[in-house]
């Protein structure tokens, strides 16, 4: 479900040469996969920041218990992250949905796990530019960095306790430590 050429976030467009991942989490618990893939093809995330360029926030892939969602073609940035530095111009970004049911939320990460790995052959991207929103300074944002995907990292950190990052999962981000 992609967004439309010429239409909200994609109304101006930036070319893409991804040579990193940046993996995020929707802070929209209960949402699912298609429901932000039909909110951002039809313009429900609108940027709240200054720093955002299009006016919209946009990214590639949202990704849940069930399906994966691409929502951009993989040759144009999206909105996703730093908003004035090098991550939206090098980085494809997914989205991981926030569920409260601990099965549903590590069906979800191993979902986007496999999607990452795909993406990582597909782009040829190494394994040390697949990394977390909190990767990347925010000079603007709460201690330069937000805690995102903040359903596997608690200050930048594998983690909060009680998520499957800390009942199992941990694998899917260690090379982040």
């Amino acid at each position: 479900m992609i967004v439309p050429l010429g239409r909200y976030g994609r109304h101006i467009e930036f070319p893409l040469q991804a040579t990193y991942i940046t993996i995020h989490s929707t802070g929209n618990t209960g949402a699912t996969a298609l429901q932000h893939a039909r909110g951002m093809a039809g313009g429900a995330f609108r940027a709240r920041t200054k720093w955002n360029r299009t006016g919209y926030m946009t990214w590639h892939f949202t990704v849940d218990d069930v399906q994966a969602i691409q929502s951009l073609p993989l040759n144009i940035q999206g909105d996703h992250a730093d908003h004035d530095g090098p991550v939206n111009a090098t980085s494809i970004g997914i989205e991981i949905c926030e569920f409260r049911d601990p099965a549903r939320q590590a069906a979800a990460i191993d979902r986007a796990t496999r999607l990452t790995t795909w993406l990582m052959y597909e782009k040829g991207i190494p394994l040390d530019h697949v990394v977390p929103h909190y990767h990347w300074p925010q000079w603007h944002f709460h201690g330069n960095q937000k805690n995102c995907p903040r359903i596997l990292l608690e200050h930048g950190r594998p983690g909060p306790a009680g998520t499957p990052s800390s009942n199992g999962s941990t694998a899917t981000i260690d090379p982040w430590r």
